[in-house]
């Protein structure tokens, strides 16, 4: 079921799963710091509401670099918000290093780091990991 949809990003719900989706998409290089912090306060609403037990966190696609003071945004008022309901967490790696570089940054912080999370290439591996516990 999908939750949010966007230019920037798709948020999809797999009920049967306890699974969430957070893709994000190409058109991220056009994309804004503060349209950047929307979509994650809606993904951490979206987490609120449904309570699902997994994330898959589809950056294959994003371009978006997280600059240092988003990263501390994300892990000061959006990571709490849902880190006692997701219990665990796999990354779809984005292609471009400075993005990647800037996602293992954000999830090094102190609270990215009390997820269970493992980072992966492709989709199929993820959601093998994700569904072993």
């Amino acid at each position: 079921m999908i939750l949010h949809k966007n230019n920037y990003v798709e948020i999809i719900y797999e009920k049967n799963n306890s699974l969430i989706i957070d893709k994000f998409l190409s058109t991220t290089e056009k994309m804004k710091n503060e349209e950047f912090k929307k979509e994650m306060t809606i993904f951490a609403e979206k987490c609120e509401k449904y309570k699902p037990e997994r994330e898959l966190v589809d950056l294959i696609d994003m371009k978006y670099p997280i600059v240092p003071e988003i990263q501390e945004l994300v892990n000061n008022n959006i990571f709490p918000r849902y880190k006692s309901i997701i219990k665990r967490m796999a990354f779809l790696m984005p292609k471009d290093l400075f993005v990647k570089m800037s996602v293992e940054q954000t999830m090094e912080e102190e609270v990215g780091e009390e997820f269970t999370k493992a980072c992966f290439d492709n989709e199929q591996k993820a959601r093998k990991w994700l569904m072993e516990k």
